[in-house]
């Protein structure tokens, strides 16, 4: 069961490159009694498990021991989540905050998910007018939700959860909705600045990942050609199991051209993962691809989207033992291609 301790937040300024960070004098406890920010925050809390999808991990030091500042400012919160101790995180937010990231709320969520600790860092913008209306040393309830209502969706936030604030914690997830679609790096502010963290991409992420990729680029392209290709390679994907790649390894060594690989790299969220190894799952590869192929010792090989499939093929079952089938298709010729090879 998840449940929440302590709600802590600040209003952070951007204090990249000076010397003294002077901002959030003040900040806030949010209680079940701020009964509307509260629950959007207890929401956000819950929710952190699905909505944080990049996974990242604590940078070590510079001599491979296992310090990292950020972490032990964390863990520290965790262990005692108190106003002086959020404050410190918040002045580390503050010192890698630039003037185009702007005004920001800070709020960090601890609490437990059954016998593990968890919390939640999340930055929400700040609006510039209502800012205005902020009185020195003084961070109120009524002033947060306001700013918070207006930016409720678009929010940086990093979930970090463990039964061990001793051993644990080096492993966190990351998501940020205010650059989704902008191509701006996540990692360059909010994960390699302030969190001191990089990039962690598992064979199953990895895998589903490139497997989404290949879903959405087949599904909005209008190009033939680019669905022709996609389709070729998640049929012929089987020969990669086990193997250490990337998604962009992966359309080089599919032989896909250079169009097909550009409208697989549009659909991923963030475009640094596109180099980020891993790898590759065929169990999870096929659990989350769309498509469905039957080759036949004919030469035959029959591929459609795994939920038409049965639709756009009818198959008649000739002799059980043996597999073998008669399988039929109805519809008009959109494209032919005679080839080398069935990967273009």
């Amino acid at each position: 069961m998840v449940e929440i301790d302590k709600i802590h937040a600040f209003l952070v300024t951007p204090r990249a490159g000076e010397e003294e960070s002077i901002a959030h004098r003040e900040g806030a406890e949010v209680t079940p009694k701020d009964e509307r920010l509260y629950d959007l925050l207890k929401g956000i809390f819950i929710d952190s498990d699905r909505e944080c999808d990049i996974e990242i991990i604590f940078n070590k030091d510079a001599d491979g021991t296992q310090n990292n500042p950020c972490r032990e400012l964390i863990t520290n919160y965790v262990e005692l989540p108190n106003l002086p101790r959020a404050r410190k995180i918040a002045t580390r937010l503050e010192s890698y905050t630039t003037r185009r990231s702007g005004l920001g709320l800070l709020f960090l969520i601890c609490g437990k998910n059954g016998q593990r600790h968890r919390v939640v860092v999340s930055r929400f913008p700040a609006d510039t007018g209502i800012l205005a209306e902020y009185k020195k040393n003084a961070l109120s309830i009524e002033f947060l939700e306001r700013v918070f209502m207006k930016n409720s969706h678009k929010y940086k936030a990093a979930l970090y959860e463990h039964a061990s604030l001793s051993g644990g914690f080096w492993k966190g997830r990351a998501v940020d909705k205010q650059i989704y679609g902008h191509g701006i790096r996540i990692s360059e502010y909010w994960i390699e600045e302030f969190l001191d963290s990089s990039f962690l991409t598992t064979a199953a992420a990895g895998t589903k990942r490139l497997a989404a990729a290949l879903r959405k680029a087949a599904r909005s392209s209008d190009d033939l050609d680019v669905k022709s290709e996609i389709t070729a390679a998640v049929t012929l994907a089987g020969k990669l199991a086990g193997q250490n790649i990337s998604i962009e390894d992966f359309g080089s060594q599919s032989g896909l051209s250079d169009k097909t690989i550009k409208a697989i790299l549009r659909e991923i969220d963030y475009p640094e993962l596109a180099h980020d190894r891993f790898k590759f799952e065929l169990n999870e590869f096929r659990a989350q691809i769309p498509f469905r192929s039957l080759e036949l010792d004919t030469g035959a090989l029959l591929t459609a989207d795994a939920d038409d499939f049965d639709e756009v093929f009818k198959t008649e079952i000739l002799d059980k033992k043996k597999r073998k089938v008669k399988v039929t298709a109805t519809g008009s010729i959109k494209d032919e291609k005679v080839g080398k090879s069935r990967i273009r």
